[in-house]
């Protein structure tokens, strides 16, 4: 509680507004007012269980970014900043990008609670981002665009997820002045995905801050496939709500996508099931999960808009600027690890700078945990300007049993 109020002394001291109470936090001033990306709308300190304990500070903050579309936007997330004096040059910065959890407010990461319908997995992510903390790296994690605040959350659109990543830095640097200019950016599944393309965007979105590195674990890569999959599979799945959350959110990005031109009636009717169940709930029987994907498009659907928007946000062919360290349960069926087989091959083959590690018998979720001290190892070097290394070309180094 001391080291929460010593931090809304500085935010007060450093002129930011202080948010309000409660879930209006997260009601954007309206209209938003003239800013730059990265800015700060309002803070207040964070105690929940979103909160980091070995942190000197935890602040919840609502900052401004960039839509795919270019206009300004409200997003909100979190700072955690570490004990003791900062290095020189600042504290180095890790800006976390979570996994899939949802589109309703229940599901944003700054809102869990310990009996939060997504806790199970935001729990265990923030007790491995808090011992990154502990080893004294600032942690700041975006909640979205669309997440908390207003709006459809742009699910898998590369771009949108990239400027909330980065502008996430911006924003923590105006509330900590402490904070230093370098950064790398970490993420799981979806995260991941935001990884890719914030690897890709960084040094010209934000050219002040220095981007060393991108760790993306069980990431999100092959959106447009996996979209040609579903318009053919013919039994009920799971993640056919993670297609949905895409769709929506094309839809909602590019008006050449319609959903009442692409999905059939049943189909049609689970949309609001998006916007206010989480992800736990949509893959059930009597949500997406229950659908037959090849039998919820309308049988005249033109899928070209969706499909040419999807592989706008395809991970293969993009150009990273900076290395990257690529971690895979090989027992995941959430993304299967011939993914990021493929992502691998297609990054080396665009030049990157790759290191790719498979855990062997893990699932999606136990890959975040098992590959922290691999993880902050390389980030580690990364700081310490240390060359990268790479085994493109090579067969992925393999962990476990």
């Amino acid at each position: 509680m001391i080291a929460s109020l010593l931090s809304f002394s500085a935010l007060l001291a450093a002129a930011i507004p202080s948010g309000p109470a409660g879930n209006a936090f997260y009601t954007p001033p309206s209209p938003l007012p003239a800013a730059t990306h990265g800015d700060v709308i309002w803070a207040r300190p964070l105690t929940t269980a979103a909160a980091l304990p070995s942190a000197a500070s935890n602040t919840l903050v609502l900052y401004h970014t960039t839509s795919a579309a270019g206009a300004d936007r409200a997003v909100s997330g979190t700072v955690a900043i570490p004990k003791g004096a900062p290095p020189a040059g600042g504290w180095p910065v890790i800006s976390w990008a979570h996994g899939t959890t949802g589109d309703a407010p229940a599901c944003t990461p700054s809102l869990d609670t310990p009996a939060g319908v997504v806790h199970d997995y935001l729990g265990p992510i923030a007790a491995t981002l808090d011992k990154a903390v502990a080893q004294g790296y600032a942690v700041v994690q975006t909640d979205y665009e669309g997440q908390g605040t207003p709006g459809v959350h742009p699910y898998l659109v590369g771009v949108a997820e990239a400027h909330d990543t980065i502008d996430m830095v911006r924003a923590a640097r105006a509330l900590e002045p402490r904070l230093g200019s370098r950064w790398v950016a970490m993420g799981h599944s979806q995260g991941g995905h935001a990884v890719l393309f914030t690897s890709a965007v960084a040094s010209t979105w934000a050219p002040e801050l220095q981007l060393l590195g991108g760790v993306a674990e069980a990431p999100a890569a092959f959106v447009s496939p996996f979209i040609t999959s579903l318009t053919k599979g013919t039994s009920a799945t799971p993640s056919f709500a993670f297609g949905a959350l895409f769709i929506a959110a094309a839809a909602s990005v590019d008006p050449s996508v319609k959903l009442d031109q692409i999905l059939a009636p049943a189909a049609l009717a689970m949309v609001p099931h998006l916007t206010d169940r989480c992800s736990g709930a949509l893959y059930r029987p009597d949500s997406w999960g229950g659908l037959i994907p090849a039998s919820s498009f309308r049988s005249d659907a033109d899928f070209g808009p969706l499909l040419r928007f999807a592989a706008q946000n395809d991970a293969a062919a993009l150009h990273p600027g900076v290395p990257l360290f690529i971690a895979h349960g090989s027992t995941d069926t959430t993304v299967p690890k011939t993914s990021s087989d493929a992502l691998d091959k297609a990054l080396c083959a665009n030049g990157a700078t790759v290191r790719y590690d498979v855990y062997q018998g893990l699932g999606h979720r136990p890959v975040v945990p098992a590959s922290l001290n691999d993880a902050l190892e390389w980030v580690g070097a990364r700081f310490a300007g240390r060359p990268a290394p790479s085994n493109c070309g090579a067969a992925p180094t393999l962990h476990g049993p």
